[in-house]
């Protein structure tokens, strides 16, 4: 963070000072040109480029976790910003995670392992893989980028998971599929859904 340049700082323009060869109505004019020029066209300076002013201070909104791609945007617990978007914080490895749970879904004979700070998800999960509770279909938003699971180049809003009884068909997909289109999911459709998933895994990371 960087403090807020004062106004009118000591950098301000002003008209340069005569020479003695001038003429006098030249000279007269000239110093009361010098005289009003500090209050002539005193503003503010801007945030100096790429950082925003966000409630007095200047931000760096690219990776400020509290004003993550613009002000008052703050992002979750176990996630950092980078490039203005809400990540999982690259400088916490998988194995020291804490405060959430670790899900690993088996979709079309393929294993996906996501993390989600969602203590209901969690719960839900645990209970379908027990056999406690009924299959549902889970349904995440998607982010760019690889987390715990880094065959894949995408990976779930870990704290937007839930479970759903029906779905549109259009989120359904094997993860492979996933993969193989990222501009048009991460783009277009947004969301993942599959309706196959079966829940094999639950890590608890309190």
């Amino acid at each position: 963070m960087a403090p807020l340049a004062s106004p009118c700082a000591a950098g301000a323009h002003r008209p340069a000072h005569p020479s003695p060869g001038s003429r006098p109505g030249l000279l007269a004019a000239a110093l009361a040109a010098a005289l009003a020029a500090p209050l002539a066209g005193c503003t503010p300076e801007p945030c100096p480029r790429p950082l925003v002013e966000c409630d007095g201070i200047c931000i760096d909104v690219a990776s400020d976790v509290d004003h993550c791609g613009r002000c008052g945007r703050a992002c979750g617990g176990g996630l950092g910003c980078v490039a203005g978007q809400c990540v999982p914080d690259p400088g916490a490895s998988c194995t020291s995670r804490s405060g959430g749970a670790f899900v690993t879904l088996e979709v079309c004979t393929q294993a996906v392992k996501l993390w989600t700070s969602s203590g209901a998800f969690a719960d839900q999960a645990d209970a379908m893989r027990t056999g406690a509770a009924p299959a549902r279909i889970p349904v995440f938003d998607l982010r760019a980028g690889a987390d715990c699971d880094d065959q894949w180049s995408f990976h779930p809003d870990p704290a937007t998971p839930a479970f759903a009884d029906v779905t549109v068909e259009l989120c359904d997909a094997c993860p492979s599929s996933v993969q193989a289109d990222l501009p048009y999911w991460l783009g277009t459709v947004r969301q993942w859904c599959p309706w196959t998933a079966r829940v094999v895994a639950v890590d608890r990371r309190p």
